[in-house]
């Protein structure tokens, strides 16, 4: 009985320290996506061209494993979730008036130093819901 109690001991301390490993590497490797990212985007208004703008967004590592503060951000979302590659900024309402909601939400996606975003405003009306006007910026940040 002794022996069988060691044995499952040996294999919970084996899984317990596996566990242990993977979560740090996974917590490390988020570690390289902080850093300022500068780049040319372009910006639509109701689905029309509107400008090429240089914006900047700076990331930085939070508490919350994966959770990142933006800021110097495209618009007013100061956080975002980042795993495997990928950011996503949950859709929200940043702002609210008894004339419009603003929801914003976006992704992302990492490769080497770049960072290819597609994010998106709208416009809702507070009592409808219906969107009465978009904005979207997408394009290619650069880690500095």
């Amino acid at each position: 009985m002794l022996k069988k109690h060691l044995i499952l001991l040996v294999i919970l301390g084996l899984f317990i320290n596996a566990c242990s490993k993977d979560e740090n590497t996974d917590n490390q490797s988020l570690v390289n996506y902080e850093g300022t990212y500068i780049g040319n985007v372009s910006v639509y208004i109701n689905n029309n061209f509107h400008s090429t703008q240089s914006k900047t967004i700076t990331l930085t590592t939070t508490s919350t494993t994966g959770r990142f503060l933006m800021t110097n951000n495209i618009f007013m979302s100061t956080t975002c979730n980042i795993s495997s590659s990928n950011l996503d900024i949950p859709i929200a309402t940043t702002a609210s008036s008894s004339s419009f909601n603003v929801v914003e939400y976006g992704t992302g996606t990492f490769s080497g130093n770049n960072l290819t975003i597609e994010f998106h405003q709208n416009q809702v009306n507070p009592t409808t819901n219906a969107i009465i006007g978009t904005a979207k910026w997408i394009g290619t940040l650069m880690k500095q």
